[in-house]
């Protein structure tokens, strides 16, 4: 195995990414595809991704072909099936370099299927990757972070642009998704059933997160609610998968007003485009908060387990704002579910929200409010 520092390298001619999770991961490693074309312009680039995020990443114009990791299918026959669907998809695709942008044993043996059906490619990951996984590389990429010193995972991903001898990996330009007048008309259609017309600013709250230790306390949300709508600013719309139907029913009705609730109904793929539509964001460190960043709408978003200079939303920083309490406890890492007293959550209260979406709405949000 060998220790890259951007030195010669074949330029290739196809290329694998392998990053099957999570959400915000997937989104933190598309401009990776902008740049890497941007450096190869004739490059072909695929991707492998866990089931649900298949449709999203088919989204960006820049990949070829999406690969299914069925990872949600594990211990079922149809796994079985579907991993060699994969097989066959690797020898059908002999790939120059293959990335391992995931950092784990499952994601390097899952750059390894794709080296020994290709019988070719160079495997390159991060010498930071857990589990064993720095074992199966062909070389690594040195991240150069330290204590107190946190490197973004935007510009991590970019670190394979050195790594190839492509230059320093420099931010690419917004990442383009591909939606068709089909998909305007289902977006149109959802906020009209929340009574908000084509043209309407209106403000996406997400009060959910894959962890409690992630979450904004839910009546913080509710009051937030309240003091937007007395203050007639932008209608707030409750977002969130089915399983947090209970949550954004509970929030809406404690808020005491008349808040649209889409839980469930909008397609994975769909939601950054729906986004796109909002004057601004609210919610936790979680995908949909950098869906509405990769669109460039605006976000306030809670930070207390995760560290916001390493998963905060990419961007702006005037347009992205983070609320985040400096305690020494904070943050305590991706793999804390739970806390006893959440402090670093409860301590930004519903006014230090609202101040934040004042400053990001300005006189943009209040003219808005009544067209």
């Amino acid at each position: 195995m060998t220790r890259l520092k951007g030195e010669a390298f074949p330029e290739p001619k196809s290329l694998l990414i392998v990053k099957p999770s999570s959400l915000g991961d997937i989104l933190h490693a598309l401009p990776l595809v902008e740049a890497l074309r941007s450096a190869y312009p004739g490059l072909s680039v695929d991707w492998v991704a866990n089931g649900p995020f298949v449709p999203l990443v088919r989204r960006h114009p820049g990949i070829r072909n999406v690969w299914e990791f069925p990872r949600q299918e594990f211990g079922r026959s149809v796994f079985f099936r579907k991993m060699g669907e994969l097989s066959r998809n690797f020898a059908a695709h002999p790939y120059d370099v293959i990335l391992d942008a995931q950092g784990l044993l499952r994601s390097a043996l899952l750059a390894r299927m794709a080296r020994n059906r290709g019988r070719s490619g160079t495997i390159i990951g991060f010498d930071s990757a857990r589990e064993g996984a720095t074992l199966l590389y062909d070389r690594t990429v040195p991240i150069p972070e330290g204590p107190g010193s946190p490197f973004h995972a935007v510009p991590r991903n970019l670190l394979f642009l050195s790594a190839l001898g492509a230059g320093e990996g420099k931010t690419p330009p917004p990442v383009p998704l591909r939606y068709e007048a089909s998909d305007q008309e289902t977006v149109d259609r959802l906020l009209l059933e929340c009574g908000i017309l084509p043209g309407t600013p209106f403000v996406a709250i997400h009060p959910g997160a894959r962890r409690d230790s992630k979450r904004w306390p839910s009546t913080y949300f509710s009051d937030l609610i309240r003091m937007l709508v007395r203050q007639g600013l932008p209608r707030p719309v409750l977002l969130g998968d089915r399983k947090e139907e209970p949550l954004l029913s509970e929030i809406a009705s404690r808020s005491g007003e008349s808040v649209p609730v889409l839980s469930g109904r909008i397609p994975l793929d769909l939601l950054p485009h729906f986004l796109s539509r909002a004057i601004l964001f609210v919610g936790n460190d979680s995908g949909p908060l950098h869906m509405a960043a990769l669109v460039e709408t605006p976000t306030l978003s809670f930070y207390g387990s995760s560290d916001p200079g390493r998963t905060g939303p990419w961007g702006d920083p005037l347009s992205n704002v983070v609320l985040r309490e400096p305690l020494a406890c904070s943050p305590c890492g991706d793999f804390k579910k739970s806390c006893a007293h959440m402090t670093c959550q409860v301590s930004l209260t519903p006014a230090l929200a609202m101040e934040s979406v004042l400053r990001l709405l300005g006189e943009k949000g209040r003219r808005g409010a009544h067209s």
